[in-house]
């Protein structure tokens, strides 16, 4: 299941190709039953979409570790404001 999550966008750009081999290799094909591939290929890329965008929004929600190291930053500023260089 992996695989599909990962590559699924590219497995749909495949079967999307063939449709025009296809129709080029065999001109007589049922157009019904090409309508059908049609539509499942549709579907199939909206999924893939919904995939990546779930992919996408998953990365960004993930936190940082720069946001750590600019927490530790503000932290090591305020410990220098708050020391007194004349002393």
């Amino acid at each position: 299941m992996e695989f599909l999550r990962t590559h699924s966008v590219r497995i749909v750009a495949a079967l999307a190709a063939l449709i025009p081999l296809l129709v080029a290799r065999w001109p007589g094909i049922d157009w019904y039953g090409l309508a059908a591939v049609v539509g499942a290929l549709l579907g199939a890329g909206e999924v893939a979409q919904r995939v990546e965008n779930s992919k996408t929004s998953e990365a960004l929600h993930k936190t940082s570790p720069y946001d750590e190291l600019a927490a530790i930053h503000v932290q090591l500023a305020q410990r220098e404001s708050d020391y007194d260089l004349t002393r």
